[in-house]
């Protein structure tokens, strides 16, 4: 029956993330990322709106398109059931196939990686980064490769001046599964130092490991207990 409800009802805030989905569709013409959502709503963090996309997700509310993280379809109590093959209110412009106009390789998938927005790391004092995936930005093949498992951080501090990364920048991680190599950009964690993450340049010494800091305000910080969750190969800036 199309307009049967799932089971169970929306709570107030549940109801709240869907008009707030709706509202910048309408508005903007693109699904909103978690931090547009979390303006609008009572929560307080990515990692609480993302447990609410899940709730709403099973409960028929919500949808998104597996392959295309920036795709989303909400509806609202009284509105029909989602159909079986995916519509198209929340496609972003540009996301559908190549049209008459544009030569297929111009909108070739492989050209893009779609890269998760993790949250913040500090480049100077600790600030957590955290687990849950706030938004995912297209980036091309060009610029970071072909590997899998690339991840974005926001940076807060000043440390990594003079490597060019100020604070508000995003960087753009690869995964490592070896040991960096002197001079390489690292994203760390310190047990009893620096335990909510860290951006500092790899520096080693005989068997002494340095994160380095490329502020001469800020001092360099021993790493032999680091645990390294991967490389910037990229730096991305608002302007």
């Amino acid at each position: 029956m199309i307009n049967a409800e799932p089971p169970g009802g929306l709570t107030p805030v549940q109801r709240d993330i869907l008009v707030a989905i709706r509202s910048h569709m309408r508005d903007r013409g693109r699904p909103p990322s978690m931090r547009e959502v979390l303006v609008k709503v009572d929560l307080d963090s990515t990692g609480a709106l993302s447990y609410q996309y899940g709730k709403l997700e099973a409960s028929g509310y919500l949808r998104r398109e597996a392959g295309r993280p920036r795709t989303v379809e909400v509806r609202l109590p009284g509105e029909p059931v989602f159909p079986s093959e995916a519509g198209k209110p929340g496609q972003l412009p540009g996301d559908a196939g190549p049209g008459a106009d544009q030569a297929p390789e111009d909108r070739a998938p492989e050209k893009v990686a779609w890269v998760p927005v993790a949250g913040r790391i500090a480049a100077g004092s600790p600030v957590l980064a955290q687990e849950s995936i706030e938004d995912y930005l297209p980036l091309p093949r060009e610029v970071v490769g072909r590997q899998e498992g690339l991840f974005i951080l926001e940076v807060v501090g000043d440390s990594m001046i003079g490597a060019g990364i100020v604070s508000g920048d995003w960087v753009v991680v690869r995964p490592l599964f070896q040991a960096p190599q002197d001079g390489d950009i690292v994203a760390a964690t310190i047990q009893g130092i620096e335990v909510e993450g860290t951006v500092k340049t790899y520096k080693k010494v005989g068997r002494q490991v340095w994160l380095m800091p490329q502020n001469p305000a800020h001092t360099p910080i021993p790493g032999g207990r680091a645990k390294f969750a991967g490389k910037v190969i990229a730096v991305l800036r608002r302007i």
